[in-house]
């Protein structure tokens, strides 16, 4: 077991030799006629051992400061500190254990604010040996760069769940439909707007004409003023929305002329930021044009969800196209036949009254011939 020596015993130990040196001397000239070296020997001890405990006093005093403060560390509380204004070691010390003890409290705020998702603060490093600091900068990237990744996970997620949610909505509109392309159209685009949030939405359906290349008819609108578009059909190259018709490509465009469109709101009116046009197709055949237009930038997952909406549609135009057809048909044939119907019943009553006339006929020669033999005889 080792022998613990105090450090005021240190301090005084000097004191304590000088002091009995002082009393072996104040002891043998007490009793001779020296009394002038009595007396300085006896204010030497007093001297020594006063120096003594100023000194102890002098130094303990920073000394438990320091102390305190180093076992406060040691149990991990941030206590306030401030060096005293000494210029000597003592004071150095004090000043370093400042800086240090501010270090501290600022690496403590810094990580409490990264754990509270806080990264905009910022930390200085004490020096290019910091490895305290250097670890606790790679540890805010890595939060960072995790967090990032977190939130772009969470909003993939959530323009997934967005996306799937709308496809459901519009299928079951689709399912709903009848055979009313201009109520499908109206429907569709009313929900559409809403949906994305877009200022104005127009829908024009393919049109087949004879003799002539076909045509895209507007057959729904959606907009802030309920007003209509004066240009009501477009040909396939033409315009816009003719051209995303030829070219089967979705256009999403920022920067439009100022008389290309305008929205009108009960702010005013304004040219819209950005425009996006997805060709509806089935089988590489262009069956229509959905426009959308808005005030404010629409998203890629939303120019993403209109185009899977797009091919929804175009599924669902085609069987609204053949039932037309189908009815038409079913018209025609109906029609046809009632015509027929027609025609063979006047035949018959034709045919009745051609027969009535034959028999009529034959009963006049009956009756001529029987006249005949009787005037014969």
């Amino acid at each position: 077991m080792k022998f613990r020596v105090s450090f005021a015993f240190k301090i005084i130990i000097p004191y304590l030799a000088i002091a009995s040196l002082f009393l072996v001397i104040f002891f043998n000239e007490m009793n001779s006629d020296h009394t002038l070296v009595t007396g300085l020997s006896a204010a030497g001890v007093a001297a020594s051992v006063l120096l003594a405990v100023i000194h102890v006093f002098w130094l303990k005093r920073p000394l438990y400061r320091i102390r305190d403060l180093v076992v406060q560390l040691t149990r991990g509380n941030m206590p306030v500190f401030s060096a005293s204004k000494a210029q000597d070691e003592i004071g150095d010390l004090e000043r370093n254990l400042e800086k240090h003890v501010g270090y501290l409290q600022s690496l403590t705020r810094f990580t409490r604010a990264m754990a509270s998702g806080e990264f905009s603060g910022k930390f200085e490093k004490l020096s290019a040996e910091d490895e305290i600091g250097e670890a606790l900068l790679s540890l805010k990237e890595s939060l960072e760069a995790s967090l990032r990744e977190s939130e772009s996970r969470r909003g993939e997620e959530e323009n997934r769940t967005w996306t799937a949610h709308g496809l459901a909505k519009f299928s079951k509109l689709f399912r709903e439909a009848e055979d009313d392309l201009q109520e499908l159209s109206q429907e569709l685009m009313r929900e559409l707007v809403a949906y994305t949030e877009a200022d104005v939405g127009v829908l024009f359906i393919s049109n087949e004409r004879e003799d002539k290349p076909p045509e895209l008819v507007l057959t729904g609108s959606y907009a802030f003023d309920r007003e209509k578009f004066i240009q009501r059909a477009f040909e396939f190259g033409e315009s816009l929305v003719g051209r995303a018709a030829m070219e089967k490509e979705v256009i999403h465009i920022t920067d439009l002329p100022p008389d290309y469109m305008k929205i009108r709101s009960g702010l005013g009116e304004d040219v819209p930021s950005s425009i996006v046009l997805v060709p509806v197709m089935l089988d590489n055949n262009v069956l229509g044009v959905i426009e959308l237009a808005s005030l404010g930038e629409m998203p890629p997952y939303q120019i993403e969800f209109i185009r899977q909406l797009g091919d929804a549609l175009a599924t669902t135009l085609a069987k609204v196209k053949a039932n037309l057809r189908n009815r038409q048909l079913f018209e025609q044939t109906k029609n046809q036949a009632e015509a027929l119907s027609s025609q063979e019943k006047v035949f018959r009553q034709n045919l009745e009254k051609l027969e009535k006339a034959q028999i009529e006929s034959s009963i006049r020669e009956e009756k001529l011939k029987q006249e005949i033999e009787r005037l014969k005889k």
